[in-house]
């Protein structure tokens, strides 16, 4: 839109989409319309000086402007972000007085649509539930739901294999104003919750990623002491074994993890909050995942020695992060935020065994997210000191190592007056010690300290836990290949014994998973 780059002249490409966008979505149909364009429109596209600026030209801007944002054919289908018609390319629509306008076009003549504004959903090709709710204007099953996910997601890839999350809005977004009674978020008494497409952009967005991911698994490795520390495998990561990064040689990148060392022992575990060491950590990924995957496999104490901000919090996050591309604790914050207590509602309602129902009537004054582990804990049969141990207030970490019979595989130590008490802070336990100690009391942020530990350090899931932390990873997290499993053998909890294989992890999960999915609907 010229209007908008005359008086913005130096607006990103897409900011300028975005505000395009959210004016033709308002029900922008001529320039004439540009008049009822109110501040609270656009508020969150601009800054304040900027968007007064613009609704002042709007208000004064009398010329015939084109809003046509016409696309053109491509010679392929992956088309990411906005481009600039040619002024030849104009559309034989245009009135006299825009074409006379445009007889000097630049590049800000026209605007053409990025594929997903045009995108053409494939009902055709969707199943027959899905055609009969929308024909009949009702909510298709989670099943033909999910089917219909599957397709939606395949048919985006062919215009772009690694879609944004702007793009996924765009399709879920039209496809909400279309077909509300079938696909939109509402609250019982038939108002849209939220903007209406949040589960369709998870289901999507889960559905992409997990195309994306890499499934395939290695041979397990063992440290040096004959421990089993589980698969050197690429499940879920995206960036398992980095080659060096253009401008580095195996020299420098040394260097660089020699200065991190310097660093550790000038300003101790301080240091992770400068920006230099944020650098360092990400330059020098690729030689920690070097590190991380030689076999024989180091011990975790000679890796802490080697890399001590990799055991620090922000180190774990940011670890995962660069191997997995998700936020864990934005991943964890949200899906507690969006199914928590609809888990808590479920459980409630319907009691699998006798030991949610103890952990229901306890109702304990805890996080939401501990009692949700509890709860999954307590469905799969699994006992809780298979993840979480408990210890004193005031404990240190010679304490803990001390007094609690730590196991090999990986635990969450959470410090308080007593069991069920508020959280003073947390612990990491692997290997038989502690290396790692909260920065920030709750429950949560320990959860995602040591999920990121199992997937950092390639560590298979402890069988005492193992249906608990898959699902953790396909729910919360949302990494779900369709093949394979983190989790090794379930434990069970009455005989002690291994019982389940591999395969039972997943088909467990996944029925909790299915369970859990109808019932959100009728919860939301």
């Amino acid at each position: 839109m010229k209007i908008i780059l005359r008086i913005l002249p130096t607006i990103s490409k897409d900011t300028l989409q975005a505000l395009i966008d959210k004016l033709l979505n308002s029900g922008l149909e001529s320039t004439q319309d540009l008049k009822y364009v109110t501040q609270e429109d656009i508020a969150d596209l601009l800054p304040a000086i900027q968007l007064r600026k613009l609704l002042e030209a709007f208000k004064k801007e009398t010329e015939v402007v084109s809003l046509d944002l016409q696309i053109l054919p491509s010679p392929t289908p992956q088309v990411s972000s906005p481009s600039v018609l040619p002024c030849s390319s104009a559309s034989s629509g245009l009135s006299n007085q825009e074409s006379s306008s445009s007889e000097n076009c630049g590049p800000s003549s026209q605007i053409k649509k990025t594929w997903p504004e045009t995108f053409q959903i494939p009902w055709t090709a969707m199943p027959m539930d899905i055609r009969s709710a929308l024909a009949d204007g009702k909510r298709p099953s989670p099943a033909a739901r999910r089917q219909m996910v599957r397709v939606l997601a395949d048919e985006m890839r062919k215009y772009e294999l690694y879609p944004t999350r702007g793009q996924c809005v765009t399709v879920c977004r039209n496809i909400i104003r279309q077909y509300p009674q079938s696909f939109a978020d509402l609250r019982d008494n038939g108002q849209v919750l939220g903007n209406g497409y949040t589960s369709l952009l998870i289901q999507i967005k889960n559905r992409i990623e997990n195309l994306n991911r890499t499934t395939s698994f290695r041979q397990h490795r063992s440290s040096s002491d004959g421990l089993k520390r589980g698969p050197t495998d690429t499940y879920g990561c995206t960036r398992f074994q980095p080659d060096l990064p253009p401008e580095e040689t195996d020299e420098t990148i040394e260097q660089k993890r020699q200065r991190l060392e310097e660093i550790y022992h000038r300003d101790g575990i301080n240091g992770v909050e400068k920006a230099e060491v944020k650098q360092l950590m990400e330059t020098t990924f690729c030689l920690q995942r070097q590190q991380i995957n030689i076999l024989p496999a180091p011990t975790i104490a000679d890796l802490k020695q080697q890399w001590p901000y990799l055991f620090t919090q922000k180190g774990l996050h940011a670890h995962f992060e660069l191997l997995t591309d998700i936020k864990v604790m934005r991943a964890l914050e949200l899906a507690m935020e969006e199914c928590g207590r609809a888990i808590m509602e479920f459980f409630s309602n319907k009691p699998s065994n006798a030991d949610v129902r103890a952990v229901i009537s306890l109702r304990p004054d805890l996080e939401l997210s501990l009692c949700v582990i509890q709860l999954l804990m307590a469905h799969f049969s699994e006992t809780q000191e298979g993840l979480i141990l408990f210890a004193n207030a005031s404990s240190t970490a010679a304490d803990v190592e001390r007094t609690l019979e730590l196991p090999a595989t990986p635990r969450l130590i959470l410090l308080g007056e007593k069991p069920g008490s508020y959280i003073n802070k947390w612990m990491i336990s692997f290997e038989g010690q502690v290396i790692c100690e909260s920065i920030q009391p709750s429950f949560l942020s320990g959860l995602a300290a040591v999920f990121s530990i199992i997937y950092n350090f390639n560590v298979e899931y402890q069988v005492e836990a193992a249906c608990t932390l898959e699902f953790i990873q396909r729910r919360f997290i949302g990494i779900n290949p369709e093949k394979g499993t983190k989790g090794g053998n379930v434990l069970s909890k009455r005989t002690g014994k291994v019982t389940h294989k591999k395969k039972t992890v997943n088909t467990r999960v996944a029925s909790l998973l299915k369970k859990l999915m109808d019932f959100e609907w009728d919860f939301i």
